[in-house]
Formats: structure tokens, C-alpha cells, sequence
């Protein structure tokens, strides 16, 4: 019982610590928290059992990328802060399985964690597709407000309701854009006839069905040789990705119109979780916090040089807010209608946008 009450004073002690030294990452800084947490902690984890987990993705290992600086980040606060007591292994590069054999052994307990965007996890849990709602956001602050705030603490509570998993972070994946070899795009007009190549989820494919091209799921592995031999004209996909696949050498045009937010998802094995000890779980949660704070910041770094890259190969149109609007009345209510018969709440679809206007408002932004 002391002990019990021993920790929640630490909680509380740490809490406290936070509000009075962390900054936001606006300020470019890492809260002071996560240099200090190995000392106040260390006491508290004696004695009790060493645990690992593992942590597996499909991601390159290049720390450079966002998904691998992310999982190093968990490693290195969850190490620290436990002062070893825990345990993790980082499993890049789909070395135990693909994106969906990954989330399905998070779900049977065979590893602890995995990282997921929504297209594997709609396979599970339909209702999360209504993020993939076209032009739904405008930047990634607008997103964090909504995932990070009461709309995505109710979705991730239904979620591992439903499926056992834990969302413990969320950080960005990035915006999706298309890209092409046959022309530019500035206008929902350019965009038809073209054969584009999607993921396998769809709602990503009713957006481009509904501009007027032809959607074509391919899986990202054949994307280059499709793209190179003309079996597709273009595809769609966030500038880290388009450069992790080399895309640019075989693409010579591309619209940042941002269709879809890819949302990056830090899952684990909620009933593996549930039975630690508090403090572990709290360790815990603190490196997902940290995480998802190193997989925002490198996703705006690989945004911002990325563009730097893709420029030297391919021609870049950046859409006026007009032509934003142009896409946005071209794509979504066709998509929001698709989205809804293919969901099992349909609720969700007022709740998100009602969460991503009042995240707009909060930030000063207009559409």
C-alpha cells in the first residue's frame, strides 16, 4: 500500500516537474523532464522484474528516417528512465513481417509494439478511415490537436475496446501528394485520365476516382517498376515516402495539394501493458510522449528538405488557397458519402470534422 502511494506521489512530483519546465515543441526543445527522469525514477524501479520489449516496423533502420528516430527516441527514454530495468528491441525493415503482420502479432501478444498508419488499421477497426476525409487538414499542429485531444482519446478508447491494441502516441506521417509523369496539376481538370497508383484502401481510391483519374492499388514494393514502365502514370504519397522509394526519378511533376494527413500510430498489446507495474506503465507512456515528439520533429525536417530534393528532379506546384478549395469541393463530399457506407459509426464523420474546425479556430487557422 505505501509503495502504491509512494509512486502516485511521484507521478504527481513528476507532473508537477513537467508544468514547471517543459516547453512545447514550438519552441524547438525537448521538455526537461526527459533529462532528469533516470534520477527521480531509479528508486522506484528496484527490485522489480526485467522486462523487454520488442518494438517492430517496416521502416528503414536509417535513424535519419522519422519512424526509426521515433523508436530510437522510445528506446532511449524507456532505457533510461527505467534504468534498464526495461528492456527494448528495435525490429526495422519488416525483418518479423510486413506492416499488417506486424499489427496482427502486436494483437496476439507475440511482440509488444508496432507503428501502423490507418490503412492497415481500418483492416481492424473501419472507423478510422475517417481520416483519410480529403483536405480535412492544413497542418500538423491542426492534427495534433485533434488526435492528441478528447475526439482521439474517444476513438482510441473504442479502438482497444475493440481490438486489444493501445494507441500510446501519435506523431505525423505527413501529407500525401500526387505526383505524375505526363503533366502538371494545378486544377482538379488536370487530374483526369491519369492512371494513379494507390494503397489498397478505399477511400484513398475514391479520392482519385473522383477527380476524374483512374485509381489503381499497387503494392508499394512494384510502386518504381510500375511507375517506370508506364503500367501507372502517377501515384500519391507523403514527400518522405516519394524519397525513401526514389520516386523522383521516375516522376516529373508534383502537386502539394495534401489530399490526405497520414497519421503515424504507436500501438501495443493492451493487456500486456495492463498487467506491469504502474510505474512501468508510466515510464512507458512517458517514452511514447517523447517519441511522438522526435517523430513530429522529423517529419517536418524531411518535409522541408525533402522538397529540397524532389526539386532537382521534378517540376513543384504549390496550390493557391483557391485551387485547394477547387479539389476540396471536387473530392469530399463524394468521399464523406463512400467513407459512411463503409464505416460502422457513421457518427465519426461528424465528430472529426467538428474536431478539425475547432482545432482551426484554436489555431488561428481559416480553410
Amino acid at each position: 500500500m505505501f509503495k502504491k502511494i509512494a509512486i502516485l506521489c511521484l507521478v504527481m512530483l513528476i507532473s508537477l516537474i513537467t508544468c514547471l519546465t517543459a516547453v512545447s515543441s514550438n519552441n524547438n526543445m525537448i521538455p526537461a523532464l526527459f533529462q532528469t527522469e533516470e534520477n527521480l525514477l531509479k528508486d522506484y524501479v528496484e527490485g522489480l522484474p526485467d522486462i523487454e520489449i520488442t518494438l517492430a516496423h517496416n521502416d528503414v533502420a536509417d535513424p535519419t528516417q522519422l519512424i526509426q528516430a521515433m523508436s530510437l527516441a522510445f528506446k532511449e527514454s524507456v532505457e533510461t528512465g527505467s534504468s534498464g530495468k526495461i528492456s527494448v528491441t528495435i525490429s526495422p525493415g519488416g525483418a518479423l513481417g510486413n506492416t499488417n503482420e506486424l499489427m496482427e502479432q502486436t494483437m496476439t501478444g507475440e511482440i509488444q509494439m508496432t507503428d501502423v498508419t490507418e490503412g492497415s488499421l481500418a483492416i481492424i477497426f473501419p472507423d478510422i478511415q475517417v481520416i483519410s476525409i480529403p483536405y480535412l487538414f492544413n497542418s500538423i499542429e491542426q492534427a495534433n490537436e485533434v488526435w492528441r485531444g478528447s475526439f482521439g482519446v474517444e476513438m482510441f478508447e473504442e479502438m482497444r475496446k475493440a481490438t486489444g491494441l493501445k494507441v500510446v502516441n501519435t506523431y505525423a506521417g505527413g501529407f500525401r501528394n500526387f505526383t505524375n509523369s505526363v503533366r502538371p496539376i494545378r486544377t482538379p481538370e488536370d487530374m483526369k485520365g491519369l492512371k494513379i497508383r494507390t494503397m489498397d484502401i478505399p477511400a484513398h481510391m475514391e479520392i482519385v476516382r473522383s477527380l476524374g483519374a483512374v485509381a489503381t492499388p499497387i503494392p508499394w514494393g512494384e510502386v518504381y517498376t510500375s511507375l517506370q514502365t508506364g503500367v501507372v502514370d502517377g501515384q500519391e504519397n507523403a514527400i518522405p515516402s516519394i524519397i525513401i522509394g526514389s520516386l523522383q526519378e521516375v516522376q516529373s511533376y508534383m502537386v502539394e495539394d495534401g489530399h490526405v494527413y497520414t497519421q503515424e500510430f504507436l500501438i501495443m498489446n493492451d493487456a500486456w501493458f495492463n498487467g506491469l507495474p504502474e510505474i512501468y506503465q508510466f515510464i512507458i507512456m512517458q517514452g511514447a510522449e517523447r517519441a511522438g515528439y522526435i517523430g513530429d520533429r522529423a517529419a517536418r525536417v524531411a518535409e522541408d528538405k525533402g522538397i529540397e530534393v524532389l526539386s532537382k528532379n521534378m517540376e513543384i506546384y504549390t496550390p493557391t488557397m483557391e485551387e485547394i478549395a477547387m479539389f476540396r469541393e471536387a473530392t469530399q463530399d463524394k468521399v464523406l458519402e463512400f467513407i459512411k457506407g463503409d464505416i460502422d459509426n457513421p457518427e465519426w464523420i461528424d465528430k472529426i470534422l467538428e474536431a478539425a474546425e475547432e482545432a482551426n479556430k484554436k489555431l488561428g487557422y481559416t480553410n
